[in-house]
């Protein structure tokens, strides 16, 4: 884990000094001004970020306002004289130091806070490892959801398509006796025949609907830029209908809606995101008792179009329903990881929408997203 720490001033004997009284504790790299500081940011990772106020050229404050917006995870720590409080206090604002040590500084105290900011960019990395790993392990638990619609979706085409192709076999076979005696081709056999071929057409336009499906999660980044929710919507029930089903009842009211802002695969994991979160709604009701649905309408605001996923679950307390969007929180007892919805609203807001929740205990809980319409 990293814990190299940048000394930025002007005054080589303060380099000096404090690389002496860091030796062999804390791995320490110097600069004496603002624009070298900078570079050696841009060619390696550094933790902590130490930076003496008062140089020529570029002051202190204006490294760190640079840093902040560049260099964000670096841990910032200004060194100042008694009498700049002004500028630590420009710094602050500024560049959102963590804190400022006056000059003159004791060794041991700036040794101290030099480990204390490295311990905290060393925790602020691993809780960023931990988050990546949550978010994969909840788009697996997603991705898991729908292979499993798309897999039991598939299974019907592909049977069709097994029982035509023999059946069409046994036409050919029974056509190609027929000639080899001499004798004339019935044409109920070519009705049969063609009917046979018909539906495995049939079926292999239904695969490839499907196949359309998952194109959602495969689309490149710089094609995504505008999506049709419409078709969203159609795909992603396509193939996440039969584990809908099996939870709960599903109604579907859908509109003619334009175009919106944002990424068809993202907004296709939004989808997907809400619909697991109904059907986890309801562990305790029969399908016959729950309720899934799914709204999608031009919004009462021109320019907006809204879509709702809804279900007649357990509801959230009141006093939740403000946090059930913050990371790693879950009001689940079993399964997910508390960023299904974290990850759908920041998918959202992205696109320049919002999303919503109403609930109530023992009402169910619906979700609204509102996404602007797409600008031709």
């Amino acid at each position: 884990m990293n814990d190299t720490i940048l000394y930025i001033d002007d005054d080589e004997a303060n380099l000096l000094v404090l690389r002496a009284a860091c030796a062999g504790d804390l791995n320490i790299v110097t600069a004496t001004s603002g624009p070298e500081g900078l570079d050696i940011l841009a060619q390696q990772e550094i933790a902590v970020l130490l930076v003496d106020q008062r140089m020529p050229g570029m002051t202190g404050v204006e490294v760190f306002e640079v840093a902040r917006e560049q260099y964000p995870d670096a841990v910032r720590i200004m060194i100042t004289a008694y009498t700049d409080l002004t500028e630590a206090i420009a710094a602050i604002n500024r560049g959102h130091i963590r804190r400022y040590l006056r000059k003159p500084w004791e060794p041991e105290e700036l040794k101290a806070a030099l480990r204390e900011a490295v311990e905290i960019y060393q925790t602020r990395k691993k809780i960023a490892q931990l988050e990546t790993r949550m978010l994969e392990t909840e788009r697996t638990y997603a991705l898991g959801v729908v292979a499993a619609g798309v897999a039991h979706e598939l299974r019907n085409p592909l049977a069709a398509m097994s029982m035509s192709l023999e059946l069409a076999r046994m036409r050919l076979d029974a056509l190609n006796r027929v000639l080899a005696d001499g004798g004339s081709v019935d044409p109920a056999h070519l009705v049969s025949l063609g009917k046979a071929l018909e539906k495995i057409e049939g079926a292999v336009e239904s695969s490839k609907k499907i196949a359309e499906g998952l194109e959602l999660s495969h689309r490149r980044r710089d094609e995504e830029t505008t999506a049709d929710l419409g078709e969203i919507l159609k795909l992603t029930l396509k193939f996440m209908r039969a584990a809908l089903i099996k939870r709960a009842r599903l109604e579907v009211d859908t509109a003619v809606v334009p175009v919106v802002q944002g990424s068809p695969r993202e907004l296709g994991q939004v989808l997907v995101n809400l619909l697991v979160n109904a059907m986890q709604a309801m562990p305790d009701m029969s399908p016959s008792e729950s309720l899934v649905g799914v709204r999608l309408q031009p919004a009462s605001e021109m320019g907006w179009v809204e879509l709702q996923v809804y279900d007649n679950g357990a509801g959230i307390p009141e006093n939740l329903v403000s946090r059930i969007f913050d990371p790693f929180f879950t009001t689940k007892t079993q399964g997910g990881t508390g960023l299904g919805l974290a990850i759908s609203r920041k998918i959202v807001e992205e696109a320049g929408g919002s999303i919503t929740a109403q609930s109530a205990p023992g009402e169910g809980t619906t979700f609204t997203v509102l996404l602007p319409v797409a600008v031709s």
